[in-house]
């Protein structure tokens, strides 16, 4: 009997063993991230679907975001956003970080929009002014016995390139903070934190871009330690590369462009191995589920968005035909519509529209609300300013501060046409948080003319005289382009939505816009370059690659 009971307790002690082995067994981690969607929503239903299959193997899996989700096209304008928080809850999303386009319809509405999430929000360098986080710096999610960290992230220029005003109190002083100066040292403080809680990889959601000239993520994992793979954001830029930290180990950066070109997929093998894919989603499943709610958001956004308003007889585009983008960096036909728009509805002697606000092109053939709404996303209202024409001249200068490189501060006037020598060094003086400030000795502007409409001829601005310019609430009342209007006088202005703005303008040309006032090349210049610079690369850049696979692997 007692040999009976020996044997079975010796049994029970071994299947004990097996099932606690089994409990405690490593499985493979699978993490999907992705960057700037920009309300492409079909990307949700791919990667639920992907989600979906990998939980049949694992239920290590995850899905994270670095940002810019909210903005891109009518279904985040017209909702402010909400509409695509539904949906990445039906992914379900489980960590995510915050992108600039988050705050286009204010910290207020951001912070909404953050608690309607039900993922995690994390983001280190985002805080009150008084030094308070906005959100947890990291979260560190425990798969089996791997800990893995998710630290989040945005880019310092949100200040500038959101609404400033939106940052700001009555009193015009910012009582937010985005870190400019030590973003990189907080990103390594909290990596280095998360180790110390017993992190076993971390992993830093990035929305700072690798080619920005400030705060970008290659500089910042060159100058600093603590995080294995940077999943990046904001420069749209498909990234698959390693770049060596302050201590020369190498560290994964991967991203993945914009608006689903690519799924990313990260997983940790049981041997403790880091293996990438980017996925071309065009084959991919798509997730019942998902696809319902997106179903349900387009019935509600169609009647309104598919109302036909007007026809062009011309594209007006904001590409060239290779596919690069130019409204941030030249004259388009796109520009001259959009800024002649404005001038007319504003009733004002110049109207400014600048190249960031110019989110997409008109196609030859009927124009939809839903066009005028993707192409003003941003749900801003019209504007009027008197301005000097010394004031003005200095604002020029903001916009071409930084040309030849794309900037979404470039403006393009109608009313207003001006002649740079790239060759002449900018001297525009910024302030602390990279707001103009002012304008040195030096000019890249050589000649501003203002167009008489009364006597159908353009004249030399005059510095002293007072002008009329209209544009959107964005750049000249709430301190966007970097302040380059921040000494304009506020004029009362009808309180019109920059789409109403487009509307109305259509509806004045009899609902159609004319090639012969818009084609794609035009001797009726606005913007003129008398010196085009040679870009020369610099040598400390990392190389882009564009990936050409469907799908490819690395592993380290």
């Amino acid at each position: 009997m007692k040999s009976f009971i020996r044997t079975l307790f010796l049994a029970f002690c071994i299947a004990l063993s097996v099932l606690t082995s089994c409990t405690n067994q490593r499985q493979e981690i699978v993490i999907y991230f992705e960057n700037d969607v920009h309300c492409a929503v079909e990307t949700y239903s791919h990667i639920a679907a992907l989600r979906d299959s990998a939980l049949l193997h694992t239920p290590y899996v995850s899905v994270v975001s670095s940002g810019d989700y909210v903005q891109g096209d009518v279904v985040g304008s017209l909702s402010q956003g909400e509409y695509i928080i539904d949906i990445m809850n039906t992914v379900p999303y489980d960590v995510v970080t915050i992108g600039n386009h988050e705050f286009d319809y204010s910290v207020e509405k951001q912070q909404e929009l953050m608690q309607r999430l039900t993922a995690d929000v994390v983001c280190c360098n985002f805080s009150y002014a008084d030094g308070r986080d906005m959100y947890r710096p990291y979260v560190i999610r425990s798969y089996g016995p791997v800990k893995v960290a998710f630290v989040g992230a945005a880019t310092p220029s949100t200040l500038q390139t959101s609404t400033p005003a939106y940052f700001m109190n009555e009193q015009g002083e910012v009582i937010y903070n985005f870190h400019a100066n030590d973003t990189y040292q907080l990103i390594e403080q909290y990596a280095l934190m998360a180790r110390k809680e017993g992190a076993d990889h971390v992993v830093l959601l990035s929305h700072l871009g690798d080619n920005s000239s400030v705060d970008n993520s290659i500089d910042m994992i060159k100058q600093t330690r603590g995080i294995d793979v940077v999943l990046d954001g904001h420069a749209h830029n498909v990234l698959y590369d390693q770049v060596p930290n302050i201590d020369g180990d190498s560290v994964w950066i991967l991203s993945t462009g914009s608006k689903g070109k690519y799924i990313g997929e990260m997983r940790i093998l049981t041997d403790n191995r880091l293996l990438f894919d980017l996925i071309e989603p065009q084959s991919l499943p798509k997730a019942e589920r998902v696809e319902k709610k997106i179903e349900e958001v387009k019935t509600a956004l169609a009647e309104q968005i598919n109302a036909v308003v007007g026809y062009s007889e011309v594209d007006l585009s904001a590409y060239d035909e290779n596919g690069e983008r130019l409204v941030r960096n030249a004259e388009t036909n796109l520009g001259r519509f959009a800024s002649d728009a404005i001038r007319v509805i504003g009733n004002s002697e110049i109207g400014v529209i600048h190249g960031g606000g110019l989110r997409s092109s008109i196609n030859k053939g009927e124009i939809t609300l839903g066009d005028l709404i993707a192409l003003f996303p941003f749900n801003n209202h019209l504007a009027k300013v008197e301005m000097t024409g010394q004031q003005l001249l200095d604002a020029l200068e903001v916009s071409v501060a930084t040309y030849p490189e794309e900037n979404g501060d470039f403006h393009i006037c109608s009313g207003l046409r001006y002649t740079i020598n790239p060759a002449i060094p900018s001297s525009v003086i910024w302030d602390k948080n990279n707001m103009y400030a002012g304008v040195g000795s030096t000019r890249r502007v050589v000649s501003v003319e203002v167009y008489d409409f009364s006597k159908n001829s353009w004249a030399t601005i005059n510095p002293q005289r007072v002008y009329t310019v209209s544009g959107l609430d964005y750049t000249l009342l709430n301190q966007g382009a970097a302040c380059m209007f921040r000494y304009a006088s506020p004029l009362p202005c009808d309180n019109i939505k920059d789409t109403d703005v487009l509307l109305r303008y259509l509806q004045s040309t009899g609902d159609t816009i004319r090639l012969k006032d818009y084609p794609q090349v035009t001797g009726d210049w606005r913007f003129r370059v008398l010196y085009q610079p040679v870009a020369e690369r610099k040598p400390e850049e990392p190389q882009k690659r564009e990936v050409k696979r469907t799908r490819f692997k690395f592993s380290m």
